[in-house]
């Protein structure tokens, strides 16, 4: 009897032991997934966030009168115009492309009195939903870089969105009109600088002033970024990540990502090459890129200064920036004033932006006057190599210089400069400056050789 006992409960402990070896072999534990994207949205370079409107904004506003152009250069007529066409019901979107005769493309745009609203790039129909009012849910997956709007007084309007590159012509129709704004700078033309177009094909043409231009030369003080912010921002596990000094910079990595601060040109480029992969169903998806980019500025308060959509490549998938000052572009070779973000199928790739913000402007200025648009025509022209069809823009703007005795000193020089290609190019105002420019940048000369 007791060999039996002894058998059962020596067998049943056996039994017992498997069945625990079993459970302990097939166990798995039930982890929480760590949600570590959500350092964008907690660390913050500045407190500044923005809306697309105050990003996305026209290059150029013109009125069309009477065979006279005129330009609104000042920024705060210009946001009496923009808040106006905002109240604006714009519905019932219709292609009449087909209805311009060819070589008439130029003279419809600015035929009668119009306003001209240009935008420095074609921009998807889905980024102008986030501006104005569009009621239309049809029109989907098309860019336009023109807004044309016929001055008449009425509460109802045929307005056109104009894509210049692609000779399209859409009519849409715009209720709850108010032109009171509009009508008033419309009475004052003679008071603003009057432009003319210069033609480069049979749909394109810059309105450029047809006199000399006074801007002031400007300085301002300015206040470093914090780079650790941008490190805590970027990268999904900040602790993971390992800095090291590197000549005239800091470079920081968790194996995979790098993010390089310089200081010599004050800049921050941050890259993620595992994020390149691309998908056929991401990139039918670029129409939202703008808002995107816009969006990952806005997470990590980036908008340090005040910045506006400049270009973007659906291609490439690349869009950028450009710093604005009193209504006007600033330039610069190394980038110091542009704000660039490449993007893969869902992350970013790259990431390149200065490390610092104007702070505080000097108090002395010293105002220079520049060429009018006519004299900036034949210098361009006369230039060796010059291909007049690889002029995309002419604008005046500013140059961003260092000042090379004051660190924390931004230099702000107003000049010409023409987009020719794919690059901006500085327009030299004569031949001593050319060479100054040439020795400044190490020899290679600032024009459009």
């Amino acid at each position: 009897m007791y060999e039996a006992a002894k058998t059962v409960v020596l067998t049943f402990l056996v039994l017992v032991s498997i069945v625990l070896t079993f459970v302990l072999w097939t166990y798995h534990p039930k982890y929480d997934v760590l949600q570590n994207d959500e350092y964008v949205q907690n660390v913050s370079v500045s407190n500044t966030q923005v809306d697309p409107a105050m990003i996305v904004q026209p290059s150029q506003l013109l009125f069309h009168k009477n065979n006279a152009h005129y330009g609104i250069v000042q920024e705060e007529e210009a946001n009496q115009i923009l808040k106006e066409i905002k109240k604006w019901s714009i519905d019932d979107f219709e292609n009449i492309s087909d209805t311009i005769p060819k070589g008439k493309f130029l003279s419809f745009l600015h035929e009668k009195e119009r306003l001209e609203l240009v935008y420095p790039d074609s921009i998807p129909i889905d980024v102008y939903r986030s501006i104005f009012q569009i009621e239309d849910k049809g029109i989907k997956h098309i860019s336009f870089d023109r807004i044309i709007i016929p001055l008449a007084n009425k509460d109802e309007l045929s307005i056109y969105f104009i894509s210049t590159e692609k000779r399209r012509v859409y009519k849409a129709i715009a209720t709850d009109v108010s032109l009171s704004e509009i009508n008033k700078l419309a009475m004052e033309l003679d008071e603003y600088p009057r432009y003319f177009p210069y033609v480069i094909n049979e749909t394109k043409q810059i309105f450029l002033p047809e006199k000399e231009v006074t801007m002031n030369r400007l300085q301002y003080y300015t206040d470093e970024l914090d780079s650790d912010k941008f490190k805590e921002a970027l990268f999904s596990d900040p602790s993971f990540v390992k800095k090291d000094l590197i000549t005239f910079g800091e470079e920081y990595t968790d194996g995979s990502r790098l993010m390089d601060v310089d200081f010599l040109q004050r800049m921050l480029l941050y890259v993620n090459p595992a994020a390149r992969t691309l998908n056929g169903s991401e990139n039918q998806k670029s129409d939202h890129l703008i808002q995107k980019s816009i969006d990952f500025v806005n997470e990590h308060g980036g908008w340090t200064d005040m910045y506006r959509f400049a270009r973007w490549n659906e291609d490439e998938r690349t869009v950028v920036f450009r710093l604005i000052v009193n209504n006007h572009p600033v330039f610069n070779e190394y980038g110091m004033s542009e704000i660039v973000q490449i993007w893969g199928s869902s992350d970013l790739v790259k990431y390149q932006r200065p490390l610092f913000r104007l702070e505080v402007p000097d108090r002395v200025n010293v105002p220079r006057t520049l060429l009018s648009g006519h004299e900036v025509i034949k210098k361009i022209e006369m230039m060796e190599g010059f291909k007049k069809e690889l002029v995309k823009d002419i604008v005046v703007g500013y140059e961003l210089i260092k000042d090379p005795e004051r660190e924390k000193v931004i230099i702000l020089e107003p000049s010409w400069f023409c987009l020719y290609g794919q690059t901006w190019k500085k327009i030299p105002l004569d031949d001593q400056e050319k060479e100054q420019d040439s020795k400044k940048r190490g020899g290679n000369v600032s024009g459009l050789e």
